[in-house]
């Protein structure tokens, strides 16, 4: 008979894996977006400097405010959809992974073959995703609304690069997505192998190690596929900030807690899955 030790520290790999495929998958996202707006800061910058020599401004800032949308525009020319596709390619890759470490968990634990499931990102995911090229769009007009010639005026370079500081906030956007399409995507494959499995069969929340104390909160407790476990959870009472019923993680962005499947009717050596879990979340011991 295995150990809920061994599920535990089986299922608490996993996060690791999630944030590995963050890792890989940001970068991809948002370096095209990030070099162009260097590119473009960089030619602004020259030209700025070129036409202030003699002066504190140029002369005809309506031109240059006109050139500076046009390094913007092209910077930004469908890079939001580039990071779409990158999220979703996660998205996948996250969701067979999820399927296959939810089945195996299963397995084990159960000492019988999982029914094979066929693993998908789900909605939720794929429409974080979708959301994304609208993200950087958002961005792109907060960045032009702060190229004006009246901000120019009145505060020269530092009112150029201030627009170049919002059009980064893009990038960050991204990222965040990125990692709620991920941790989402992984969710909604467990969700579907716990369905395969039939009655009795619930997602139990695993925190990842180091986990935030409202996360942490989360550990150990349980819900029936479809159902939703309770906001407002926190091991810290001064963080109590995330009050929405929620289906799994991410509890928010760059959370990489993870959903297994569980039943009391599987017999496990050692302490009640569930409280091995809390324990570990509260205490931050492994054991």
């Amino acid at each position: 008979m295995v150990s809920s030790q061994q599920v535990a520290d089986t299922a608490q790999t996993h996060p690791a894996a999630i944030r590995a495929l963050e890792q890989r998958t940001i970068p991809e996202a948002t370096q095209p977006l990030a070099q162009a707006l260097k590119a473009a800061h960089s030619a602004a910058t020259s030209r700025w400097i070129r036409e202030t020599a003699a002066t504190n401004i140029p002369a005809r800032l309506d031109e240059f405010a006109a050139y500076v949308t046009q390094l913007l525009d092209a910077a930004f020319a469908d890079k939001g959809k580039g990071a779409q596709r990158a999220a979703e390619r996660a998205a996948f890759t996250v969701a067979q992974a999820g399927a296959r470490q939810a089945s195996q968990l299963a397995t084990t634990m159960r000492g019988k073959p999982t029914p094979p499931v066929n693993a998908a990102p789900g909605e939720d995911a794929q429409a974080v995703a979708e959301a994304i090229p609208a993200a950087v769009e958002e961005e792109h007009q907060r960045a032009l609304a702060l190229l004006t010639v009246a901000s120019l005026t009145a505060m020269g370079l530092a009112g150029l690069n201030a627009a170049f500081t919002r059009a980064r906030r893009a990038i960050s956007r991204v990222a965040a997505a990125i990692a709620v399409t991920i941790t989402t995507a992984n969710a909604h494959a467990s969700n579907l192998v716990a369905r395969a499995l039939g009655d009795g069969v619930r997602l139990l929340w695993v925190a990842e190690p180091d986990a935030c104390p409202a996360c942490a909160a989360y550990a150990g407790r349980s819900i029936r596929p479809g159902g939703k476990f309770r906001g407002g959870l926190s091991l810290d009472p001064r963080r109590t900030v995330f009050v929405t019923a929620i289906t799994g993680p991410p509890r928010h962005p760059r959370c990489r807690c993870v959903l297994i499947p569980w039943s009391t009717a599987w017999l496990l050596d050692g302490p009640p899955l569930p409280t091995l879990l809390r324990h570990r979340a509260t205490t931050g011991r492994t054991a």
